[in-house]
This record gives C-alpha cells, sequence and structure tokens, in this order.
C-alpha cells in the first residue's frame, strides 16, 4: 500500500506539478515495485499453497497405515471415538469387529514378507468392498484389522462379520494356493466405551481362533472346546 501510494504522488508529480521535468529515477523505481507486486503475492500464495498440502500429507501420514491405506491405530481409535459421540447424540447403536488373519507367520516364513504384503494389501481391498460408506475399518497391528460399525446392532455386526469372512476367502489370493482366511470376534460398544468393545471383541477373537479359525465369534457367547490356538 505504501508504495502505491509513492508511486501514485511521483506520477502526480511527473505529470501535474512538473511536467516539463524528466522522470525521475526513483519514479521509475517505484513503478517497477508496484509492476513486481502481483508477482510476489502470486509466489506467495503459491508457497503457502503448497506449505498447506504439505501439512494435510504429513496429517494424513500420522493416522494412514501405509501398506493398507487403511487408518493406523492412531487414526482409528480418534475417528472411531468422534464416530461414537456422533452415533450418542442420535440414539444409535455400534458395534466393533475385531479381524486376525489365519496363519499368516507362515506364510511370511514360506513365501517370503512381499507375499505376506501382498495378502495384506488384498485383505484390506477386500474388507473396504464390504463396508458402508460410514463404517471404520483400520489396521491396529502385523495381520490385525478393527471395524467400527456405526448404527448397528449385534446381528448386523454378526453378518457383516460373516460377509466379510467369505469375502477374504474369496477375494484374496494364497501366495502358495491354498485358502486366505481370518478369525472374527464381534461386540457391541456400550455408552461410548470404545476400549472395553475392543477388548471384548478381541477375547471373542481367540476363542474363535480356539475353535479352529476361520469363523466369526460375539463376545459374551459359550466356545467349543479349544482347538489349535497358534495364531
Amino acid at each position: 500500500m505504501l508504495a502505491a501510494l509513492l508511486s501514485v504522488n511521483d506520477a502526480w508529480q511527473n505529470l501535474v506539478v512538473r511536467p516539463d521535468e524528466p522522470i525521475q529515477a526513483s519514479s521509475w523505481a517505484w513503478l517497477a515495485f508496484d509492476l513486481l507486486l502481483p508477482l510476489l503475492g502470486l509466489l506467495l500464495l503459491r508457497a503457502l499453497a503448497e506449505r498447506d498440502a504439505a501439512l494435510q500429507r504429513l496429517a494424513r501420514q500420522a493416522v494412514t497405515d501405509p501398506l493398507t491405506g487403511l487408518r493406523n491405530r492412531r487414526g482409528f481409535m480418534a475417528e472411531s471415538d468422534a464416530a461414537l459421540a456422533r452415533c450418542a447424540r442420535a440414539g444409535q447403536q455400534a458395534a466393533v469387529v475385531m479381524i486376525d488373519l489365519d496363519r499368516f507367520k507362515s506364510i511370511n516364513d514360506l513365501h517370503g514378507h512381499a507375499a505376506g504384503d501382498a495378502v495384506l494389501r488384498g485383505a484390506a481391498a477386500a474388507v473396504r468392498a464390504e463396508l458402508r460408506a460410514g463404517d471404520l475399518p483400520g489396521r491396529l497391528g502385523g495381520e490385525e484389522f478393527a471395524l467400527l460399525l456405526p448404527d448397528a446392532d449385534l446381528d448386523a455386526a454378526i453378518a457383516t462379520a460373516e460377509r466379510l469372512r467369505a469375502a477374504l476367502t474369496a477375494g484374496v489370493p494364497h501366495p502358495g494356493g491354498g485358502r486366505v482366511t481370518a478369525s472374527f470376534g464381534v461386540a457391541r460398544v456400550q455408552e461410548g466405551a470404545l476400549e472395553a468393545a475392543l477388548a471384548a471383541a478381541d477375547a471373542a477373537l481367540y476363542k474363535a481362533k480356539q475353535g479352529g479359525r476361520d469363523r466369526v465369534e460375539v463376545a459374551g457367547r459359550a466356545c467349543p472346546a479349544p482347538a489349535d490356538a497358534a495364531s
């Protein structure tokens, strides 16, 4: 603004007050500066936009699992808390599902970690394809995944888990030509207590492992006699 005022003053002096005198060097300097200002402004706006984009990328990376593109544990917990708060305001139920790929260690041991990574990416894609728009999937670590199902009662969560169980087997190739299976634990979220629901679903998942794998168990229900419990 100051540069523009000074340029106007120089123009007034050269054209009105002293029209017969040559244009002063300072006038040319202020004119050049005025012409550069829009360019400098555009460069500044571009730099700010690039900074904001970089900050957004960093924020996404902080809550995203780089292998599968799902939310990592931090991102899953943060978004789930927000989703459960919305459920509470709307008077809706919610449920969680824990998923653990069966015998995943043997895939890494026999076929290599690249093959294991391919199975994890395939499992994430299969999960995404079967969920509703508002459902929240996340990879909590290793071969363990979690789902929050807002506005879903226990029966709906069980149906979702069974659908995912079939989708994983049908849609994820096994590097050794076998079947990729997973065990599931389902629990209802009571009064927004996410950690307690995840612990209950994890205990149900362990029962699914004990019961023979490739099955869905629900928190609070009886389990068959233990079988081979190795993951």
